[in-house]
This record gives C-alpha cells, sequence and structure tokens, in this order.
C-alpha cells in the first residue's frame, strides 16, 4: 500500500463512513495522534476536498460492502491486472504491506500453504528489530511445484529479522497410522500447538479443480477430484475441504493431514486470508460463509463477484 493510497483510505472512513479517529486507529493499529496526523497530509496534499481526488477509489465501497455482509475485520481490494499471471505477484505485493503496517514486536505468524503466500516475501520490506515469530501451521509441500514451503518461511523470518518454525513432515503422509505416529513426536507436536497459537494467520484458498494446489502438488488425483465435487466441496484451506456455505467436506486424505484443524484456525484472532481470480469466488465465499476469516485481501473483479454472489443469496432467501 503506497503512502497517497494509505492516506485516501484514512480519509475515506473518517469523512465518507464517519468513523472516528479512535476507531480508524484500532483499525489501522496505529495511534490516534498519527491519525490526525495523516488526515491532516491528506488536507495538505490535495486528496480531501468535498471528495476524496487524485486516486483510485472505486475499491473503497467494495472494501466495506465485504466487512459489512461478512462481518469481516477488514478487507483490502487491488486493481486486477490486466495479465492473469500477475495476479499472484500483486496480491503478494498487497499483503506485504499490509504485514508491513501491521507487525509489531513479538508478533506470532501462523504459515498456512499455497503458491500466492510463496509471492510475498518477495516484497517484505527488511526488518532489523526482530519484528516477530514465523510458525508453519502445516507440513512441508515442495513436489510438482515451483516453490518450497520451508524456503518461503525462512525468506519471511529473513525479511523480518525474525525466526521460523518448521513442521519437518510432508503435509500429507502416505497412511493414518504414519500421520498418528508423527502427532506423537514430541517436536512436531509442540511446532502445532505452538502454531494454534498464533496472534494472526496467513492463509489461502485452493480451488476443487485439476489447478487445485493438492492435485497439482500429486497428494490427490482426477477421480479424488471428481469425488470432492460430488459431495459438494468448493475449496480447501489448511488442506481441509468445504462446501459453498462454509461446512467441512469430509474427505479421504483428513486422516493423513498433518496441520491444524479448521476449529483451531478459527481460534487464532486474526486470519488474514489472501486469494484472487474469478475461478476462486465460490472457494473464497465459503471461506467467508464458513467464518474462518477475519481479513480478506483479494482483487476487484474477485471482490466485486464475491459480493455480488452474496446479496443475490440474501436476496432470494428473504
Amino acid at each position: 500500500m503506497d503512502h497517497d493510497d494509505l492516506l485516501a483510505r484514512i480519509a475515506w472512513l473518517y469523512y465518507i463512513e464517519d468513523l472516528t479517529q479512535k476507531e480508524i486507529a484500532r483499525r489501522f493499529h496505529m495511534s490516534r495522534v498519527k491519525v490526525t496526523r495523516l488526515l491532516k497530509k491528506a488536507r495538505e496534499k490535495g486528496l480531501v476536498e468535498i471528495r476524496i481526488a487524485n486516486v483510485r477509489t472505486s475499491h473503497l465501497p467494495l472494501e466495506r460492502s465485504l466487512r459489512v455482509e461478512f462481518g469481516l475485520a477488514d478487507a483490502m481490494v487491488i486493481p486486477t491486472p490486466v495479465r492473469p499471471e500477475d495476479l499472484r505477484p500483486a496480491l503478494g505485493e498487497a499483503t506485504a504491506a499490509y504485514l508491513n503496517r501491521l507487525l509489531r514486536p513479538g508478533t506470532l505468524v501462523g504459515l498456512g500453504m499455497g503458491r500466492t503466500l510463496s509471492e510475498i516475501p518477495n516484497f517484505m520490506e527488511p526488518q532489523e528489530d526482530g519484528t516477530c515469530h514465523f510458525i508453519e501451521m502445516v507440513g512441508g509441500i515442495g513436489r510438482g511445484l515451483s516453490f518450497d514451503s520451508y524456503k518461503v518461511s525462512s525468506l519471511l523470518a529473513d525479511r523480518c529479522g525474525g525466526e521460523v518454525e518448521h513442521v519437518y513432515t510432508p503435509v500429507i503422509v502416505e497412511t493414518a497410522t504414519t500421520r498418528q505416529a508423527l502427532l506423537c513426536d514430541p517436536q512436531i507436536r509442540s511446532v502445532l500447538d505452538r502454531a494454534a497459537k498464533s496472534d494472526l494467520a496467513l492463509v489461502s484458498v485452493g480451488t476443487v479443480d485439476l489447478d487445485s494446489f493438492l492435485f497439482q502438488a500429486g497428494y490427490t488425483d482426477e477421480a479424488g477430484i471428481e469425488m470432492l465435487q460430488n459431495r459438494g466441496a468448493v475449496g480447501d484451506v489448511l488442506g481441509h475441504f468445504f462446501d459453498i456455505n462454509g461446512q467441512p467436506v469430509p474427505s479421504p486424505i483428513d486422516e493423513r493431514l498433518i496441520g491444524l484443524s479448521l476449529d483451531e484456525l478459527k481460534r487464532i484472532p486474526t486470519v488474514i486470508c489472501v486469494a484472487g481470480g474469478l475461478p476462486k469466488v465460490p472457494s473464497i465465499l465459503g471461506a467467508l460463509r464458513g467464518g474462518y476469516v477475519d481479513v480478506l485481501i483479494t482483487d476487484e473483479d474477485t471482490a466485486r463477484a464475491i459480493v455480488e454472489r452474496e446479496v443475490q443469496t440474501v436476496e432470494r432467501r428473504a
């Protein structure tokens, strides 16, 4: 988030949505004095006249709609790139900017898995004060993909001058017996127990098709995808599948999955979901309805489609 964008967001909330400076300070994790100073800066730069001027503002009503419709603590909507291949890096950059503002010394950050999350370290500003501690919420993943999850979490820690704890197992093991044995290992169990106590979590959501993260990594096959679709699954988070209303959908990999449960994820105070693209609309919608997300970072086309679908659903039920 560049400086003008931050000024515009704060000015919009203060002048258009009538939030108090105290409420804005709480939302942006800053002092009231800083909010006052930024509002003054917005006026000095000519961003505030009768309207908020000179910067893109079409995303602000969408962000408000997402917060209102789904009870989110926050939402961040970026322009949809012209080229689809630019979407993940753009979301990674936006998330890095969000984290650079949010993180504080001592923050414990739980890490999920996903190709979009792997872009975040590329844009994090270097920190020298040991800003936070990163901890993985699932086992490692890397086969069949262009990145290694252990490398992603290590890069994040390096950028922030912090430390990282890995879960040194595959995210999905061969048998349920193997899973139980690994979860009895004191080191693995202690990392997952600490991950469940994270201050905030970074996750993405997967689709249930041949572009699925788990399919691309070789953890399920076409028959497995078809079975999940027949059961009504539309997406997954941390390898756990859910339907369009956010209800869990049983999967054969559940008994072989090393990671936090959906209930443990929901107990983390702030879960930030980073995901975009129209194919992910059902996945994101299910995650929002299931209450697995507190903050959503997505793109404009995706945000608009999500809000429209939710409004249509509410109208049909009325």
